[in-house]
């Protein structure tokens, strides 16, 4: 199959382009253009079966291009060649002589106007456009969350709601010019507005096994493993506690310039931002240095250790007025369950840190995150000290064997792989088992309360990129002020449509 393969391709090479005048298999320009498809299809064939390199195709792809004499024109000999029938009939000649005469009698307008070097690739669910040698990309993508919340059993009615929402419609692209430039752009329609999320450029560079780039603009802050980690590949309907207690003043999206480098087994990035995409001029943004980095002491098909950290200092100038203060316990779309403190005034600035340590085997993983918030006073300040402390563990299991998607070389999880989708092979899809026990304490902050969530999920992957999520939440808390004040528990029930491409 694999010379036959061979002989197919260096025939349509040999009699449909480099040979017999004026090309005799393609005698208008249509059926030239059809050729030439062919050859483009057979030369991919022989790349994917491992018979060719990748460097050799590009050379056939030219020489069938532009007509060439030449090697394209004279296939190696091999076993497989020799023992095989010659499919295409050529007329005794001189072998220099037919390419030249070839070259001489096809017209300029027999050329196929055919983009020789474009792939599309639709494997994501939306078509990806790429040169063959994949420097010049571009990508549309898009994500659509569709989210369902009921809440009961708490004592205050104002939480027990069920709600609604289209969390998030998000459309962008992403692509790359060159070896070393790349750009990404996003925008969010949610809650009736719209918001510029993840848009950059930047500018790449390999050295080795080692990675580094260099990017500006509305960047997704590296700060833990589940906040860093896109919301298509969170195993849970929403970021844990420590992502949303610890984050900055102005939240997890921030304009700002990073820099970051990886290996195999780890990462390490440092940046300084300010605020999110915001049209307020009116007072200088806050300034945030932050630092992330990750390492994998063990790295395997057996199991992948995670160990990490970050930290960032944040000064917040202009900040005379109060900062309110209060930590979601179970998402966006419940949002009255919620911890509460006083508000502070006279803030100056924070420093925050957190701790990661993960292990992941197979189609079972665990991982735990803990970080601290120190609020710094500024000399208007009417508080004294002022601390958040926050901490989840998570763990999960692919009950339909996938491996857990945890990439190395960010110390993030990656959109799985699904064995046996629904669309393509029949299959039945992924099913993934999570659950994840978390923990916020205001108590260092003036009226501050306390909070804890059980939460137990099960996601289906009817493919790489199309999911339904079902989380059950159990929860406790504890205010001092506030309609909510006392303690209080209930529960909640979250669901969500998800298509990401």
């Amino acid at each position: 199959m694999k010379g036959n393969l061979r002989i197919a391709v260096w025939s349509l090479i040999a009699t449909g382009w480099c040979s017999v005048p004026p090309c005799a298999f393609a005698a208008t320009a249509e059926e030239a253009t059809s050729s030439y498809r062919t050859v483009l299809a057979l030369i991919d064939e022989l790349v994917q079966a491992g018979l060719i390199s990748r460097e050799r195709a590009d050379v056939l792809i030219s020489r069938a291009r532009a007509g060439a004499p030449g090697e394209a024109a004279s296939p190696p000999a091999s076993p497989d060649l020799l023992a095989a029938p010659a499919p295409v009939a050529v007329a005794p000649t001189d072998a220099a002589s037919v390419p030249r005469a070839a070259e001489a009698a096809r017209p300029a307008s027999r050329l196929p106007a055919v983009p020789a070097d474009l792939k599309i690739d639709w494997t994501r669910g939306a078509p990806s456009f790429s040169t063959r040698d994949g420097r010049f990309t571009f990508k549309p993508r898009g994500r659509i969350l569709a989210d369902f919340y009921t809440t009961g059993g708490s004592r205050f009615d104002e939480r027990n709601l069920t709600t609604s929402s289209l969390r998030q419609f998000r459309f962008g692209a992403l692509g790359s010019a060159g070896d070393h430039l790349f750009y990404q752009f996003e925008v969010d329609f949610r809650r009736n507005q719209t918001e510029v999320n993840n848009t950059f450029i930047g500018f790449r560079t390999r050295h080795g096994q080692v990675e580094a780039d260099l990017r500006a603009g509305s960047l997704l802050t590296d700060r833990g493993i589940d906040v860093a980690t896109a919301a298509q590949a969170n195993p849970f309907i929403m970021l844990n506690v420590n992502s949303l207690a610890l984050a900055p003043q102005n939240g997890i999206f921030l304009m700002g310039v990073a820099a970051r480098a990886s290996g195999p087994n780890w990462h390490a990035s440092i940046a300084v931002h300010g605020d999110r995409v915001d049209g307020d001029y009116t007072r200088s943004d806050d300034r945030i240095l932050m630092a992330r980095a990750h390492w994998n002491p063990l790295v395997g098909k057996g199991m992948t250790l995670h160990v990490g950290g970050w930290a960032y200092d944040e000064a917040m100038p202009g900040r005379d007025a109060a900062q309110t203060v209060n930590v979601l316990m179970n998402g966006a779309l419940s949002s009255n369950v919620r911890i509460s403190a006083s508000p502070l005034t006279g803030l100056d600035g924070a420093r925050a840190f957190g701790a990661e340590l993960g292990a992941f085997s197979g189609p079972f993983f665990l991982y735990g995150e803990y970080g601290q918030r120190h609020f710094r006073k500024g000399p208007m300040a009417t508080f004294g000290r002022a601390r958040i402390k926050a901490l989840s563990v998570s763990g999960g299991w692919w009950i339909t064997g996938e491996t857990a998607p945890y990439q190395p070389r960010s110390g993030t999880f990656m959109v799985p792989k699904v064995n046996h989708p629904l669309l393509g092979d029949g299959g039945m899809g992924g099913l993934e088992l999570v659950g994840r026990y978390e923990r916020a304490d205001l108590g260092d902050l003036p009226m501050g309360g306390a909070g804890r969530t059980l939460t137990l999920g099960l996601n289906w992957y009817m493919t790489d990129y199309f999911r339904l999520m079902a989380n059950y939440a159990w929860w406790r808390t504890r205010n001092r002020i506030g309609f909510d004040a006392g303690q209080d528990s209930g529960n909640t029930l979250a669901m969500r449509a998800e298509v990401s491409f």
